[in-house]
């Protein structure tokens, strides 16, 4: 007997074993992602009896990919990443990792591994997911060329990251920009190339604009309209030859260049497959007994590149194959909503519904560019159909409600909405507290406040606990800060070091500051009865010396913290230690300014001096105040105003040494 038919009749007496001696219905999800996890649990909600099978092809056990961008910007724990299968399964669920399945036997129902182990299923589901799509260019077989899809890479690029001076990253749809994010430290230099504008052009101008001013705050660099010709390197890619004749020097390139649908399987089973598997309303493939869902899918000629979609899919697959009696059939799949949400360091950016302007679309914008906040709406006929954030939106789970039941939008909302960008009445501001139990927290698994109080209640305390028990955040993550606002704890913050005193240095040179502009100088002429070393210091030239001098070393210390930031290859120490000893320096100057001028601005030439002293100080002070409450402020573009404030600083510390020059100059002179 050939080898062949021996695994033949193996598997035929398997399937029978297994399906009919059992009695119970065996459902085999083939993908092990997100949307793969979520149709297991689904099967095991809807079914009593049945045995679900979970297999993935990864070494690890199931994890959030959606999620990976805030792992590599070392926001999540590998433990936060954990996406288990939270359904209590009563010894009906078996999960198997490392496993790749290879070949479908449609005619026994038996799907087989790489190794040739046998699975029998009575259903199979397809959650195959995609694969990073390689541009076809020259050099782009080199080491250090990364596509960022999975767990693996994220590793590969979290150890790059810190070894790289220049990293690439091609593709600005949400990865791309997530991952020049996620890849940005204060030692490298990261590189974002757009090539038909950001998130794919599907932003207006004006919000393009101020997505790109949020990455000039992370001082990721933009290229634009610019494609890759060649990559170049003997063995790791060392340059990038682009289409607009720059050449750039790079240590390691990104590709987050789009996806390709996993259809291999499907393909070689001899299902119908176009761009994806094709996939009737159910979710049922050419072969009544396989599913598909997820990135893999091809629903009316749409493949769906996002994990709500496969979500809302994987429900109505699950609800389809479980069903017992007609009414228990799942309203048909007639697609699903391509939302577009993503972070990137805590700027929250959203495209809802519709958002394609012409025709008889109106479109209505508000900004603040102090907050860095702009947002559009979009209605056909007085309804609301597409709305468009960068930076934070109160409103934003009501918007989403609304764009999705084509809410009627009043005369009166729009003039508020253009005004102070609110559509509804300004309660929308309060607290998660505040709002009613049915306000749906988490938009990605729909968890209202209501199911949150209740977890909470049942003793579930803390983050982790209540995403395992409610599935509210193990998505995208952004609602998890109201997660916790329910919770009553705080979330963590990356806060720079020495923040608080920082911002107790910064505030003391400030009113320094105040009151060496403000308040009229000492006269100590005047009296006889004032000490004898007040006069010392305003008047006797030893001791203007002393001071004098003191003061010029203090200003060449501060200082030292530009070569900190120009000799990045020297481990110099950390760079918010610099800022802390840069801080105090400048506090003390100013007090020893106060010993040398006595409380006095001076004339001419010395008024210039101390006013352009007192104004690099007070800038500097001001990036001090910045920087220490930067993470805390999250609502303002800080960062952008610190950067603003910086230059300032700058420009005017190049005019110091020339009128310090002078003024010594016109003091031994005269």
């Amino acid at each position: 007997m050939t080898e062949v038919s021996m695994e033949k009749q193996f598997s035929k007496a398997q399937s029978e074993t297994n399906q009919k001696t059992a009695g119970y219905p065996i459902y085999v999800v083939v993908g092990a992602g997100p949307v793969g996890v979520r149709c297991a649990e689904r099967l095991l909600e809807n079914s009593e009896d049945a045995q679900v099978v979970l297999i993935g092809a990864e070494d690890e056990a199931p994890y959030n990919r959606v999620r990976l961008s805030q792992y590599l910007s070392q926001e999540l724990s590998l433990q936060e990443l954990e996406n288990p299968v939270r359904k209590q399964s009563a010894g009906r669920l078996a999960e198997f990792h490392n496993r790749r399945i290879t070949r479908i036997d449609r005619q026994e129902r038996i799907v087989f591994d790489e190794e040739g182990a046998p699975q029998p299923y009575t259903k199979l589901i397809l959650a195959t997911g995609s694969r990073p799509r390689v541009p076809d260019i020259p050099g782009a077989h080199l080491e250090n060329i990364i596509p960022f899809r999975d767990l693996r890479d994220a590793k590969v690029l979290t150890r790059l990251r810190d070894k790289s001076q220049t990293i690439l990253v091609a593709g600005a749809g949400a990865l791309g920009l997530e991952a020049a994010a996620a890849l940005k430290t204060q030692k490298n230099r990261v590189v974002l190339l757009a090539r038909a504008g950001l998130l794919g052009g599907k932003l207006s101008t004006t919000s393009e604009d101020y997505l790109k001013a949020a990455l000039s705050v992370l001082q990721v660099e933009l290229i634009a309209g610019a494609e890759i010709e060649v990559f170049n390197g003997s063995k790791t890619v060392s340059n990038v030859q682009l289409s607009s004749g720059e050449n750039l020097h790079v240590d390691t390139v990104v590709l987050c260049t789009g996806i390709t649908p996993e259809t291999t399987l499907g393909e070689e089973s001899g299902l119908d497959t176009a761009r994806g598997i094709q996939v009737s309303s159910f979710m049922e493939t050419s072969d009544p007994d396989i599913y598909a869902i997820g990135e893999c899918a091809e629903f009316a000629e749409q493949v769906y590149q996002l994990v709500r979609p496969g979500f809302e899919q994987a429900d109505i697959c699950a609800r389809h194959i479980c069903a017992q009696k007609d009414k228990d059939i799942p309203t048909p799949y007639s697609g699903s909503r391509t939302d577009i949400e993503l972070k990137i360091s805590h700027i929250p950016c959203a495209l809802l519904g519709k958002t394609e302007p012409g025709g008889n679309t109106s479109v209505y914008r508000y900004e603040n560019r102090f907050r860095g906040q702009c947002r559009e709406i979009y209605l056909r006929e007085g309804k609301l159909v597409g709305a468009s954030l960068i930076g934070a939106w109160s409103e934003r789970a009501r918007i989403s409600t609304a764009v999705n039941d084509g809410e009627s939008i009043s005369a009166d909302a729009l003039c508020r909405f253009e005004q102070d960008g609110y559509l509804w009445t300004k309660q929308e501001k309060q607290g998660i507290k505040q709002q009613p139990d049915s306000y749906l927290v988490c938009q990605c698994n729909g968890v209202s406040k209501g199911e949150l109080c209740a977890a909470i209640a049942n003793g579930k305390r803390s983050l982790h606990d209540l995403e395992m028990e409610t599935q509210a955040g193990s998505v995208c993550g952004s609602c998890r800060p109201f997660m916790a606002e329910l919770l009553d704890t705080p979330v963590p913050n990356l806060v720079m070091r020495h923040a608080t005193s920082i911002l107790l240095i910064s505030l003391l040179s400030l009113l320094l500051i105040a009151i060496a502009v403000f308040l009229p100088a000492p006269d100590v002429s005047n009296s006889v009865q004032v000490n004898w070393y007040l006069k010392n210091l305003w008047y006797d030239n030893f001791w203007k010396q002393v001071s004098g001098y003191t003061l010029l070393g203090l200003c060449l210390l501060t200082a030292s913290l530009s070569l900190r930031k120009r000799l990045k290859k020297r481990n110099l120490g950390h760079l918010d230690h610099w800022r802390y000893f840069h801080s105090i320096v400048g506090c003390v100057a100013l007090l020893v300014l106060i010993v040398h001028t006595g409380f006095r601005l001076g004339d001419n030439l010395n008024l210039a001096l101390m006013l352009v002293f007192l104004a690099a100080t007070c800038t500097g002070s001001l990036v001090g105040v910045f920087m220490a409450r930067n993470h805390h402020w999250t609502d303002l573009k800080l960062r952008e105003h610190r950067k603003w404030w910086s230059r300032v600083h700058y420009a005017l510390l190049w005019a110091l040494p020339v009128l310090i020059f002078f003024h010594i100059l016109a003091v031994y002179y005269f």
